[in-house]
């Protein structure tokens, strides 16, 4: 069912009754991944992760899931390498891994941090804790896409930006150890598309621009101190604005379940609703797992990261990180024929990036990104063509976050 004006309206006052109801309290508030194209902008990414998402990442969200900040400080005998950091997103997903700080007890050997998520990485469901602000920060991110626009050489620019607010949300119960805010997140997304080359015996096409306009909602709770979970909501309009239909409308969102496995790795598993006309449903499952204070391995479907940290720069820390995720998305259009029709688009990326993120609650962090991509493809749900498959390319990215 297509998300009604109703529907919409209702969130907006449950939001509005939350920050009315509670008090702005001191707890942990930790900022959504920008809406990058990937996943659909439905996996979260936390303050300060990854910007390209994830995860991310998974973009209500990207991932919602980000920047590593513990509540519970390093213990004084721990001493990092270069400077106090540790482990690694759209989505973020956007890339997209939304990791909860361990809060078990550890014996903290020498040099191991005394959380999962150690200080100066973006570490996806990462919090730092600070009294609590209704304006959290915003993202920006620009990718492009090569192409001639000739043939089935498709070129295309991404460029998004979202701005995160907090509000308290079940701030005092049992059920929310980590006093995790309902993050509220509107988003905007303008592509702008190149090709393909239309002629009597290839009749794809698309228009020159499509649009996002969204708003989402995510909660991170850590139920106990072993289980919690990643929860997110979006909805919005994607469309080229020369047709509103209901089609143009969506709904996607992600629910995740975490187990801390051991003081270092966290298990997930749950699932990521895309609401794309050709692929709905995606299962997300796999591990976080932070060997030292230096890497972070999200080993994860669909969205795996490999990080490492290689330097600090100031009051930054400097990672490099191989990612991939499933990217594009799905909006409506007219067509040259005058058909109104939905469609896909639908792309794999692999990434190799470096990204520098703050050692402190609040700062600039920023990303760029350079990716092959491939599994390319066009579905029209009025065809024809019903699929046309695209020639793989390479992509820049570069993100920015405050």
């Amino acid at each position: 069912m297509r998300p009604s004006l109703p529907f919409f309206l209702s969130l907006c006052l449950a939001a509005a009754i939350a920050v009315c109801g509670r008090p702005a309290a001191a707890q942990t508030a930790a900022l959504p991944s920008p809406a990058a194209s990937s996943l659909d902008r439905v996996i979260p990414a936390q303050y300060g992760v990854p910007l390209s998402p994830p995860p991310p990442a998974w973009d209500p969200y990207a991932a919602q899931a980000g920047q590593a900040f513990p509540a519970t400080p390093p213990a004084a005998n721990w001493v990092p390498a270069q400077a106090s950091s540790a482990i690694g997103g759209q989505p973020g997903y956007p890339g997209y891994s939304t990791a909860q700080p361990s809060i078990m007890p550890t014996q903290n050997p020498a040099g191991a941090p005394t959380s999962l998520f150690p200080p100066g990485y973006p570490s996806q469901n990462s919090t730092f804790q600070q009294t609590m602000r209704l304006y959290q920060g915003a993202r920006g991110s620009w990718a492009y896409l090569f192409g001639s626009g000739q043939g089935t050489s498709v070129a295309v620019n991404e460029l998004d930006t979202t701005a995160t607010f907090a509000v308290p949300f079940f701030h005092n119960s049992q059920a929310n150890l980590n006093h995790a805010p309902l993050l509220i997140t509107p988003g905007f997304g303008l592509q702008l598309w190149n090709g393909p080359e239309t002629t009597p015996s290839m009749q794809a096409d698309l228009p020159p621009n499509t649009y996002d306009v969204f708003i989402d909602t995510a909660w991170n709770p850590q139920f106990t101190p072993l289980f919690g979970a990643e929860l997110g909501l979006r909805v919005g309009i994607f469309t080229n604005w020369d047709v509103f239909v209901w089609e143009s409308w969506r709904l996607m969102g992600r629910a995740i379940g975490t187990l801390q496995l051991t003081p270092t790795m966290q298990g997930k598993a749950g699932i990521v609703y895309l609401d794309r006309n050709l692929v709905k449903i995606l299962p997300a499952v796999g591990v976080t797992w932070t060997p030292d204070a230096n890497s972070r391995y999200d080993i994860f479907f669909p969205a795996p990261k490999a990080s490492k940290r290689f330097t600090t720069f100031g009051k930054h820390a400097v990672w490099g990180f191989l990612a991939g995720e499933y990217g594009g998305g799905a909006w409506t259009f007219r067509r040259s024929t005058g058909q109104i029709s939905p469609f896909d688009y639908n792309d794999v990326r692999v990434t190799l990036g470096t990204e520098f993120v703050p050692q402190t609650p609040t700062g600039l962090a920023g990303s760029f990104e350079v990716g092959y991509v491939f599994a390319r493809q066009l579905f029209f749900v009025d065809g024809p063509p019903q699929y046309q498959n695209l020639d793989n390319t390479l992509m820049l990215r570069l993100g920015l976050a405050y």
